[in-house]
């Protein structure tokens, strides 16, 4: 594997452990929240934090992406200032949106408040996130350049940095307002989504100018049209963008069909909202496990796979897309394994429903397509296939919507046939999206690796089952069950380094590790 594949790979995986680090932070965050707030400051909090959140979407979605890519495919020729101008421009150009989102936000908070939250104490909230629309749209044109010119640690920390800002922020002003209302102390907690941004753009700003004599892209000369720029990220954008509102429009059908259909199969309104939770707040948060790396990989492979195609080097496009399929499948089919055989225990273990399990089994295989759908639609937006991940994800929502209403109104199916139709929703979009690109490359599936990945997770499997049922017999099931998570990781570790599916270079792109292996070499050289 070359130096630039290695590069890569140790890119996504630096993204992948910041992810796992904010995951975390946001995982835990709200336990602490709420004692503070209340469960009455929660729901103010969470009258602003959705509406920020849909906001930044429209207004930034697909843009971090377009610039990255268009900085790479300069970058790689050699036309650093040419990539920093389009940079720049893209910093404007960004900082714009973002300030008319801040304004737009700001000026219709109270209209908000009142006829969409009810509750016009909510105004505070909402107004005191504005300003992280603006903030966001800078962060995210200054991580798209050092995404471009793939140099991932700066984006990495300042996911960290932004979600500890926030959270300190949260907390402080949350119990510093307190004593003037709770409205004023859930508006301090909103506003921590703009310190929280705010020190992201610091970091990232420090490490741009710290590092701009290094690259020699100081350049008055004149370059390519600020509108020939512009036009160029905003058609790269605004596919990627839509198919972001695809995903939103999904769970709009599963919220608009499922809960009418479980009716209309028999079910009382109590009844279907409580299955409707189970599928939606219980089963669905479980299939994002593997997607904190794939989707780190898909933002890695933009830039990668973009600056290879300028270059006209398909050796290096085959073996980078060679290498991203084959890790994502080495992390998402154990990891659908292992949640089809502990469907029951882990939402009992997390959420202390069991009632979980019944529609997280058949959303197994979903969790492999999902992360599958994710890298490939990286590889095609590498290609310049903008439209197609875009297309496919269309045509699998339609799968899904009709799925949906057929299955969940059927009494033999009911709930259970949401998590059907979610399965054959990412299985449609990855399966067209993998079938675009061996039509674009030829065939990039690695047969014998992927063969020895599906018999380390069947073994993995296995193991996992016979420790879960073993363990119940000497400890409590809720230990039993990490037993059981923790004997497959080990065993399903070994597997796929005794087979080869992992080497030394791979294991030497870890961030961690590859230090490790940098000392070791130090001293067999003394």
């Amino acid at each position: 594997m070359g130096g630039k594949d290695s590069r890569f790979l140790k890119g996504a995986f630096t993204l992948a452990f910041a992810g796992v680090v904010v995951k975390i932070i946001g995982a835990l965050y709200r336990i602490p929240l709420y004692s503070i707030l209340g469960s009455e400051g929660i729901g103010l909090y969470q009258y602003a934090y959705p509406i920020y959140a849909i906001m930044l979407t429209v207004s930034s979605a697909g843009l971090n992406v377009a610039i990255s890519k268009a900085v790479a495919e300069r970058w790689v020729l050699g036309k650093h200032k040419a990539a920093s101008r389009v940079f720049r421009i893209s910093l404007v150009l960004m900082a714009i949106l973002g300030f008319v989102g801040f304004a737009a936000l700001l000026s219709m908070s109270g209209w908000i408040a009142a006829n969409m939250a009810r509750d016009p104490r909510a105004r505070i909230s909402i107004a005191a996130i504005s300003p992280a629309l603006l903030m966001a749209a800078i962060l995210s044109a200054l991580r798209g350049w050092f995404q471009g010119i793939e140099e991932m640690r700066v984006p990495a920390i300042s996911q960290v940095l932004e979600q500890v800002g926030r959270l300190v922020t949260m907390y402080t002003l949350g119990i510093m307002l307190l004593p003037r209302g709770i409205e004023y102390a859930a508006s301090g907690a909103t506003f921590g989504a703009v310190v929280g941004a705010f020190a992201g753009v610091v970091y990232t700003g420090v490490a741009y100018f710290r590092r701009a004599g290094d690259w020699d892209i100081h350049n008055d000369e004149p370059g390519e049209s600020w509108r020939s720029i512009a036009r160029e990220i905003i058609f790269t954008s605004v596919p990627i963008s839509l198919a972001s509102a695809v995903f939103g429009i999904t769970e709009i059908i599963d919220l608009g069909l499922v809960p009418g259909r479980l009716q209309a199969a028999g079910l009382l309104p109590e009844e279907a909202t409580r299955l409707f939770g189970q599928l939606t707040g219980g089963a669905f948060p479980l299939l994002n496990i593997p997607t904190i790396f794939t989707g780190a990989l898909q933002v890695a492979l933009v830039p990668s796979i973009s600056g290879a195609a300028k270059l006209r080097d398909r050796r290096s496009i085959t073996r980078r897309v060679q290498k991203a399929l084959a890790i994502t499948v080495a992390l998402a089919l154990p990891a659908a394994m292992g949640i089809y055989v502990l469907a029951d225990p882990i939402p009992a273990l997390l959420f202390k429903d069991p009632g979980i399990g019944k529609v997280l089994r058949p959303l197994a295989p979903a969790v492999f397509f999902l992360a599958l759908q994710q890298v490939t639609s990286g590889i095609l937006h590498g290609l310049g296939r903008m439209r197609v991940p875009l297309v496919n994800l269309t045509w699998a929502a339609v799968v899904k919507a009709i799925l949906t209403y057929v299955l969940v109104g059927n009494p033999s199916f009911g709930i259970v046939g949401a998590s059907i139709a979610t399965s054959f929703h990412f299985g449609v979009a990855a399966l067209l999206n993998l079938w675009a690109i061996q039509n674009e490359m030829g065939n990039v599936l690695d047969a014998p690796g992927i063969l020895k990945i599906s018999l380390s997770s069947a073994i993995m499997s296995v193991v996992v089952a016979f420790t879960y049922v073993r363990a119940q017999t000497l400890i409590r099931w809720q230990s039993a069950t990490i037993a059981a998570i923790l004997a497959g990781i080990i065993v399903y570790g070994i597997l796929v380094v005794a087979m080869g599916v992992v080497t030394m270079e791979d294991l030497q792109s870890l961030p961690l590790l590859d230090s490790l292996f940098m000392r070791l070499a130090k001293r067999k050289k003394k």
